[in-house]
């Protein structure tokens, strides 16, 4: 779920909360599950793959499990959570291969050269879609890295998941202000990387997903008989996002937007692993006195 959608319940979360405070194992479970979704998606257009997604959310959570008895209700539960999360996004040292950034000029290179000259039939691209699909959305993840790690999550949380700046500033410990600039300029240098390299965008440009496709199964990269990028999913950012208010900006946008929006919303569910590795830690239930 994305727990900023309306039908998000915070006098459930604040039960969870309580009791979980008050030693709840299974209160502090739920309320893992409550937000780890989310986190998930998130930390998934930051990193590179599934598995450093996941290794990130964790660490995001483990922070607030290990910060829950701070807790006081100053101000929104998922304020805090989130600002604990995304800023351990931000400053992470302990594995700079995840969080590293590429350039663009690097992926422009490769958009141009790579496998330029292979061909996909119509037939071929039908029968290919779901490959495609996951070329496109791993190419998107490959524009992203090219953000530094704060524009990256600026423009995450405000383009992609429509996040109004005086909700998502909070997050970062920035001023409104300052988040609504670094997006500008985040947008400004995507869409005009994607309006020179995207044949998505610009019909001119050399680029085409399905000759990408066609490269990484003769390198065998990827298996035609399944999907090896990405696991299956139901859902799309579009559809678990916030609709955007202003309608100029979302129709002067859509053609960018709406490759990031059509990626895969994910249903990695990392609360599990967090629960074998950490509520039954001795330390961890020691200092929760978990029952």
């Amino acid at each position: 779920m994305n727990p900023f959608l309306v039908a998000y319940d915070t006098n459930e979360e604040m039960r969870f909360i309580k009791e979980a405070q008050e030693g709840s194992k299974s209160a502090l479970e739920s309320l893992i599950k409550l937000h780890q979704r989310f986190v998930y998606n998130v930390a998934l257009r930051l990193v590179r793959n599934a598995e450093d997604a996941a290794d990130l959310t964790q660490e995001g959570l483990i922070k607030m499990v290990t910060k829950l008895s701070q807790f006081r209700g100053k101000s929104s539960f998922r304020t805090w959570l989130y600002r604990i999360v995304f800023n351990h996004f931000i400053q992470n040292q302990g594995n700079k291969r995840r969080l590293e950034t590429a350039s663009f000029e690097e992926l422009g290179d490769f958009l141009e050269n790579a496998h330029a000259s292979e061909e996909m039939s119509v037939e071929e691209q039908v029968i290919y879609s779901d490959l495609i699909d996951d070329t496109r959305n791993k190419c998107m993840s490959g524009m992203l890295l090219c953000l530094d790690r704060q524009q990256r999550i600026i423009f995450i949380l405000g383009a992609i998941f429509n996040m109004k700046s005086t909700v998502a500033a909070p997050l970062l410990d920035i001023s409104p202000e300052n988040f609504r600039k670094q997006l500008s300029r985040a947008r400004a240098d995507l869409f005009q990387f994607m309006e020179n390299k995207c044949g998505l965008v610009n019909p001119t440009n050399p680029c085409r997903c399905h000759k990408k496709t066609m490269g990484f199964i003769k390198e065998g990269k990827v298996e035609p008989t399944q999907r090896k990028f990405m696991p299956e999913a139901v859902e799309t950012i579009r559809s678990v996002s916030p609709q955007i208010n202003d309608e100029l900006d979302q129709l002067m946008e859509d053609n960018y937007m709406s490759f990031f929006k059509a990626q895969n919303y994910e249903k990695h569910e990392v609360a599990n692993e967090i629960v074998q590795s950490l509520l039954f830690n001795s330390e961890i239930k020691t200092m929760f006195n978990l029952n």
